[in-house]
């Protein structure tokens, strides 16, 4: 795996209230090798863990107490110092319907991640966190994911090269297709 080494010296830190649902998914981030696993359940003691040490990703449960998760976001994105406030912060919900991502995208979550976690798809997230280079700006003393415009190219129109055969020698001609055209008029 091109990013397992990196995978392995990540600091994952799990918030959930349910323990059994922090078991899980620290035991399955331990599975993946890496090197430190910090679970919490209490939104205080996280929010400090996070600031004297922050860690490579947070994976944060937005399911029962939204208010769990708003209040991390809340902490950490609005925390003067830049390294502290952009945190990866990933949020784990059973309901990823677009309602859901978009009081999350509201809030400053990084990414999101189905709840119950396929490996695969975790795997995903960190990898995506590792590659992550987007834009962070200060709106309103919160740090905020800066939206990438991508331009949609049109489709340009095929050349064909087309050669007329005379009596004397071959002309040769080039012609446009235009995509409504059916027929083509020499």
């Amino acid at each position: 795996m091109e990013y397992g080494s990196r995978i392995r010296r990540m600091d994952v830190m799990i918030l959930d209230p349910d323990i059994v649902s922090r078991g899980n998914l620290g035991a399955l981030i331990r599975d993946f090798g890496c090197y430190n696993v910090r679970p919490f359940d209490n939104v205080e003691m996280a929010i400090v863990s996070i600031i004297s040490k922050p860690p490579s990703i947070v994976l944060c449960s937005f399911d029962e107490d939204k208010e769990f998760a708003t209040t991390i976001l809340e902490h950490i994105r609005r925390h003067n110092i830049d390294t502290i406030a952009q945190t990866p912060i990933v949020l784990v919900s059973k309901n990823l319907d677009t309602l859901t991502m978009s009081k999350g995208v509201q809030i400053g979550a990084t990414q999101f991640l189905a709840s119950p976690v396929v490996p695969a798809e975790l795997i995903k997230k960190l990898v995506f966190v590792l590659k992550d280079n987007r834009e962070m700006v200060r709106l309103d003393g919160r740090l905020t994911y800066v939206a990438v415009l991508k331009k949609i190219q049109k489709p340009t129109a095929p050349k064909v090269q087309i050669v007329e055969f005379t009596a004397e020698t071959p002309v040769q001609r080039k012609v446009k297709i235009e995509d409504d055209d059916d027929i083509l008029e020499l």
